[in-house]
């Protein structure tokens, strides 16, 4: 809640909202403020080790199919990973940038001070997709590099292309993470998006073409969900990462 948030940043430093204000106004500064705080929060032991832990899981899978037959090792390795190990490292990673509280809750040491909530929840937000994005890509590449066998395609190739689907699809878990953690106490509605896509995610309906698993599966030659083509998903995996962002900070405004 609003008390154990202020608690817990009682030994940060005041923000600087007003000279912020001067560069920027006060939206931006509220946007600043929320993504400066959180890229500080993803800086601490338990994101890193989440990270670490998600390497382990793509490095795991990508072993396990190489085992199983070099042949489309990569594309299997590659699903299994969006499948489990991305959207669980995602989650975690989302959950410390919210402070492991509900989002409006994780604005208020910068708001405490004089920001607009919801400039801050969005900057909030905004962080934790882009370094979703890159820890998405960085899980693609590692699973590219460990199952690439001899019969694969060029795997510079496989790299770039695995590593921008994987960027979409962390953006778009983090989309779906931040909207959630504006609901139920502490945020716990952040596990909602995460057992739906974990259960339904992989479905050809309605459902797979609105959460982010689907979509991943079939820019990576997967099943396609309701029969849409790879730009079609795509475009909904970076304009959910938008879109939610957006919802997000609009349920924390004051």
């Amino acid at each position: 809640m609003v008390g154990e948030s202020a608690r817990s940043a009682a030994a940060q430093p005041p923000l600087p909202v007003e000279g912020g204000a001067e560069r920027g106004g006060p939206a931006l500064t509220g946007v600043r403020l929320g993504m400066e705080m959180t890229l500080s929060r993803l800086r601490a032991r338990r994101p890193l080790l989440a990270f670490g832990l998600g390497v382990a899981l793509a490095v795991a899978a990508a072993v396990i199919e190489v085992a199983f037959g070099s042949s489309g090792a990569v594309d299997r390795a590659l699903l299994a990973t969006f499948r489990l190990a991305t959207p669980l490292t995602i989650f975690s990673l989302a959950a410390d940038a919210a402070d492991r509280t509900a989002l409006r809750d994780a604005a208020w040491p910068a708001a405490r001070f004089g920001a607009a909530s919801h400039h801050v929840a969005l900057g909030i937000a905004l962080a934790t997709a882009l370094a979703s994005a890159l820890v998405g890509a960085l899980l693609a590449v590692v699973v590219v590099v460990f199952a690439h066998g001899p019969g694969a395609a060029p795997i510079v190739r496989d790299v770039l292309i695995s590593g921008w689907i994987g960027a979409l699809t962390g953006a778009a878990y983090a989309g779906w993470f931040s909207l959630g953690a504006t609901f139920f106490r502490r945020g716990r509605g952040r596990f909602v998006p995460l057992a739906a896509d974990l259960l339904l995610g992989g479905s050809t309906g309605v459902i797979g073409a609105l959460l982010p698993r689907g979509n991943a599966a079939n820019l990576l030659g997967g099943s396609s969900p309701l029969g849409l083509g790879q730009p079609a998903s795509a475009g909904l995996l970076a304009a959910s990462a938008l879109a939610l962002a957006l919802a997000a900070a609009a349920r924390c405004r004051e």
